[in-house]
């Protein structure tokens, strides 16, 4: 492993122009009355802390929200916050899970230290007064009070540093964000909607999209800003016959590999030798009832009675991104089954002339589980049979419907003792999953992020009893994001709640909660999260332990940030993403990532871009324009295997084997490091790794394809 120390950190900077703006646009500032200031000590910071709430007043006088009484307001000492320990995959998920004292900035700080930070508790008209501000930095925290269950920590000033000289003498308005009671129920986004018609276009992003019945999509789901999205359909002919659809060879299993035992290609496709082909899969569409299959037929046992075997494809996940794959049913002869389970994988960025199994067209995704090996307890022997999975193993309904569903709960089925779930009832819901006649919204809705809102409703939608995650301190807002965008494993099994935050009492964690409480209350200690690559399985870290190489990530890589822990700015997934899916660029990012100069990086960090260029990397730009993602974004992380684009050839197609493609090429990940840092030639996981399964890093992604990598610097 990499030492820390040798490792650069990119520390945020803020040009003095920008840092005037924001304390204008954010510090407000309130004029007192000459009386007022005749008794006012200008060594005192006060102000008041308010609910955001769209009405209310404090005196008879109009007021943004009303008062919050007993909270704390903390003055945190940005040198009280451990900005310099490096952290680690290790550091999050292997005991004793050192990085918990300082993966939130601000509450760690508070709660470690925070009886000798500057502070005062407010008063029932939500008034405050810090006496004798010290010089120095801060970050001003609020932290409501033991008997206040309706408001959440953080505030709207919690994310920029303050000097003291900005403080004294000053008053200011701190908002903080309501919750919903824990007696409130998800009422579903289409009640959301009739109220807050300007975030429609959050039903074009893939949260909404994730989920979709094949050739039946939801009433409010918005496929115009992903055109290729049902493109895979297009090899599912309609037929009256299985056997006129898309044909394709499964074979040669290997119990050594992960979730692709198998060997899958196009029938009769040299280009991917087959030894032993186990069965033939057909892709069509029936025509009589317009239902998508995908069908397999056993070519080792002619005689299984199982064969052919219709797996009706139920839902489509994913396709607004980067592959997509197909949750099917169990056929009725297969047994009496209610779960479902993914098989097969179509990569939007895979080639049939790209020789690795991993990078083509069509992939093999637990196809295995569908195979059961004969009487004589060998693979690949003419008495094998199909079967069907076993019951809550790798079911969606065990092992992904928490982050997915809106409204998630969960039940057992007293008959076959399978897991199933529920979602919130909505009238523009997707499909019924559930055990009334209801449509359910089925994927990310507005209360996935904000709470269930029945309570919110009730209130007449004023801005009471939901969660406002810009209300939040950065870390608490991180988390949000943050349930799911982790390889976190909740509790229940690996069976039962793998990959989703769940507690031990089959409770899903709710937004706006503290990364101290996903990781304590739905956390499986036992199963922390991904492991690193050499302990026993591929796993989801690369080997210098700090990047990730797996999706739903974005969140364990973000705390690694600088941008994450700073003293100077806090920066939360909103910042740069427009969650509500208004922003018009690739993954709704606010502004332009392929533009340098445009406020998505400018608007904090003041670089020009060429002069940064030559002082790093002692070169100049080749023949394009350069983006700051190029470096500090590479694609360390893959979907859908390794799928992904050419990055440098150390020798061009056409190659003779998938060894020699492994051996002459590097690769870009397909999915962007949100560690921000600039990872190194020398980093463990591409020194000395063959080009084919090294960690995409610049240097041999976007950098490499213009530059001769040897050339460039190691740091």
């Amino acid at each position: 492993m990499q030492a820390p120390g040798a490792r650069r950190r990119f520390w945020l900077t803020i040009s003095p122009l920008v840092a005037t703006l924001i304390a204008g646009l954010i510090l407000r500032a309130t004029p007192a009355s000459p009386a007022t200031q005749a008794v006012r000590p200008r060594v005192q910071f006060t102000g008041q802390v308010v609910s955001a709430s769209a009405t209310g007043s404090v005196g008879g006088a109009a007021n943004a929200g009303h008062p919050v009484a007993g909270a704390i307001v903390h003055l945190v000492p940005a040198a009280a916050m451990d900005l310099s320990t490096q952290i680690t995959a290790s550091a999050i998920y292997v005991p004793p899970f050192p990085a918990e004292a300082y993966d939130e900035p601000l509450e760690d700080a508070i709660r470690l230290r925070g009886m000798q930070f500057p502070q005062a508790r407010t008063d029932a008209r939500g008034n405050f007064a810090i006496a004798n501000v010290p010089d120095g930095k801060f970050f001003i925290h609020v932290m409501p009070g033991p008997q206040d269950t309706e408001h959440l920590p953080g505030g709207d000033q919690s994310r920029r540093s303050y000097s003291g000289d900005q403080l004294r003498g000053r008053s200011m308005t701190i908002k903080v964000s309501s919750s919903p009671p824990a007696a409130a129920r998800y009422a579903g986004s289409s009640a959301c909607l009739a109220c807050h018609k300007d975030k429609e276009h959050w039903q074009q992003t893939a949260h909404k999209l994730g989920w979709t019945v094949p050739g039946a999509p939801g009433k409010m789901q918005d496929f115009s800003r992903h055109p290729d999205y049902f493109n895979a359909l297009g090899s599912f002919p309609a037929a009256g016959d299985y056997t006129r659809g898309t044909r394709l060879e499964l074979g040669d299993y290997d119990s050594a590999r992960g979730d692709d035992k198998f060997k899958l290609r196009a029938f009769g496709d040299a280009r991917l030798p087959i030894t032993t082909p186990y069965a033939d899969v057909y892709l069509w569409k029936n025509a009589a009832t317009n239902k998508y299959y995908i069908t397999m037929v056993n070519r080792l046992n002619p005689r299984d009675p199982n064969s052919p075997a219709h797996l009706e494809i139920k839902l489509l996940y994913g396709g607004a991104v980067h592959d997509q794959r197909y949750i099917v049913s169990v056929p009725p002869g297969l047994g009496n089954r209610q779960g479902w389970y993914t098989v097969l994988r179509y990569n939007m960025t895979g080639r049939d002339d790209r020789l690795n199994r991993d990078r083509r067209v069509w992939h093999d995704y637990k196809f295995y589980m569908w195979w059961s090996a004969g009487a004589d307890g060998g693979y690949g022997t003419p008495d094998d049979l199909l079967t069907a999975p076993p019951v809550n193993t790798n079911a969606v309904q065990t092992m992904c419907a928490a982050c997915h569903l809106t409204g998630w709960e969960r039940y057992r089925d007293s008959a076959t003792g399978q897991l199933l779930v529920r979602a919130v009832d909505d009238p523009g819901g997707e499909m019924n999953i559930d055990d009334d006649p209801s449509p359910d919204e089925i994927n990310v809705g507005c209360e996935s992020c904000h709470g269930p809102g029945s309570e919110h409703v009730a209130n007449g939608g004023r801005s009471r009893f939901i969660v406002n995650p810009k209300y939040l301190s950065a870390e608490r807002s991180s988390v949000v994001c943050g349930r799911c965008h982790d390889r976190r494993q909740g509790y229940g099994g690996p069976t039962e709640g793998y990959t989703q935050a769940i507690s031990e009492t089959g409770e899903l964690a709710r937004p706006g909660i503290s990364r101290h409480e996903l990781i304590t209350k739905y956390t499986d200690p036992v199963k922390k999260g991904p492991t690193m690559r050499g302990q026993g399985r591929e796993d989801n870290i690369w080997a210098d332990d700090i990047h990730s190489n797996k999706p739903h990530q974005q969140y364990a890589d973000f705390l690694k940030s600088t941008m994450y822990r700073n003293d100077r700015l806090l920066v939360s997934c909103s910042d740069c993403h427009d969650l509500h899916g208004g922003g018009q660029y690739t993954r709704f990012l606010m502004h332009d990532p392929d533009d340098s100069a445009s406020p998505l990086c400018q608007r904090c960090h003041a670089v020009d871009v060429l002069s940064h260029m030559e002082s790093r990397l002692n070169a100049k730009m080749k023949g394009r324009q350069t983006r700051c993602i190029d470096c500090h974004m590479p694609g360390t992380a893959n979907t859908g295997g390794v799928a992904g684009d050419f990055g440098r050839m150390i020798k061009t197609p056409p190659y003779a084997s998938a060894q020699d493609e492994e051996n002459s090429a590097y690769w870009q990940g397909t999915l962007r490091s949100h560690v921000f840092d600039v990872p190194l030639k020398t980093n463990v996981a591409v020194r000395g790794v063959p080009p084919g399964r090294a960690m995409p890093i610049p240097y041999t992604a976007a950098c490499g394809t213009c530059h001769t990598v040897n050339e460039l610097p190691f740091k």
